[in-house]
């Protein structure tokens, strides 16, 4: 019977994850729309604190993401058009690397010439603006989503009592938890982040290369995926570097030093551990968790993988049959703060407390005498 229930834990997780595979441009949209609820909390505590009603919640929350959506924009289009100037700069350079490593492998000249670059460029381009399309899509839906969360907010409690009944404190304790420990995961990786770009931008900064604010931005946004996103945040800084400064070789090496050094420290030791500690899971299941996402739901699964890890821990732990499973999948933390206790001084402590109530029942009885 177990071999036959774990056979079928076993298929129903394919199924799942099969699931999610298919309507992920339902449920990734769902899911980002629960996180920046999260992350937005203290703003809904403030219109709490003001009285606010739903609909006035929505529109100062929309406003701030309104807000940091105009400052993201502007901030993509000066980058925009800096990448131009750079590559205006370089573009000579770039061709005359292309043609020699076209040389070098023994590639003819006229292949080159008569390369179709246009058609090329056409069919990016179609790519790139089916990929706009897709993503927009997926933003009008995450929005979509937020919004109706932020009216149902109000009658969640009333929601839960009515639905669960007697066991309504539990669930209600298993989503503040849930709550609590996603908001926390989410500041302190934000904070990490933060940290690991704005060092990776002075950096660059000191060995002056090029769109030093871009690669610095794309370092704190890359610093959320865990591991992975580091090392990815290094390549295009130290290629960038490469450009600009060769012939020469010293520099690009000392800014891909300086940024490994960064990643490995704050990246790779203390994002894992911190987080991890916070969080209550082992650095190794996060990893796992990563990939396991980044497969299901690439990208933004793998940014999540983290978070839904955090909440199976907390559900498991509140369910009596799957306890085991959240000390499995725990970073070890809890385990060791636990004291061995002596059974003769737990026998003793026994005694002493039931002597006491003993005690307490004796003198009340001759009171009500």
């Amino acid at each position: 019977m177990k071999m036959l229930l774990g056979l079928i834990i076993f298929l129903s997780s394919i199924a799942l994850c099969s699931v999610l595979h298919l309507a992920s441009n339902v449920f990734i949209p769902l899911v980002i729309a629960w996180f920046i609820l999260q992350m937005l909390r203290p703003v809904i505590k403030i219109g709490k604190t003001l009285r606010l009603n739903a609909w006035l919640n929505v529109i100062l929350v929309f406003s701030i993401l309104t807000c940091i959506g105009l400052v993201g924009f502007k901030f993509i289009a000066a980058q925009v058009v800096e990448f131009a100037n750079v590559y205006n700069l370089f573009s000579e350079k770039l061709i005359e690397w292309f043609s020699n490593l076209m040389q070098a492998l023994s590639v003819p000249s006229e292949a080159v010439r008569d390369f179709n670059w246009m058609g090329i460029l056409k069919d990016n381009a179609k790519n790139i603006s089916s990929l706009i399309i897709a993503l927009s899509s997926k933003f009008v839906m995450t929005f979509v989503f937020l919004m109706f969360m932020l009216i149902e907010a109000p009658y969640l409690d009333e929601k839960i009592e009515k639905a669960f009944g007697k066991n309504a404190k539990r669930v209600k304790k298993i989503l503040f938890t849930i709550s609590e420990q996603v908001s926390q995961y989410l500041s302190t990786l934000a904070l990490i982040s933060f940290a690991t770009g704005v060092c990776a931008w002075l950096v660059l900064m000191i060995f002056d290369v090029k769109l030093a604010a871009g690669w610095g931005v794309l370092t704190f946004l890359l610093n959320f995926i865990p591991t992975v996103g580091s090392i990815i945040a290094t390549i295009p800084p130290v290629v960038m570097s490469i450009i600009q400064f060769s012939p020469g070789l010293f520099k690009p090496f000392l800014v891909l030093l300086s940024l490994t050094a960064i990643q490995i420290t704050i990246g790779n030791i203390i994002t894992p551990k911190v987080v991890g500690d916070r969080l209550g899971v082992s650095p190794v299941v996060i990893l796992l968790s990563l990939l396991l996402w980044g497969m299901i739901w690439g990208i933004p699964g793998a940014l999540l993988s983290t978070p839904i890890i955090s909440i199976i821990k907390i559900i498991c732990e509140n369910i009596p049959a799957l306890q085991s499973i959240a000390v499995l999948i725990g970073s070890g933390e809890s385990v060791r703060k636990i004291p061995e206790t002596n059974p003769e001084k737990k026998l003793k402590v026994e005694k002493v407390v039931n002597n006491v109530k003993n005690k307490i029942t004796a003198t009340a009885r001759k009171v009500r005498k």
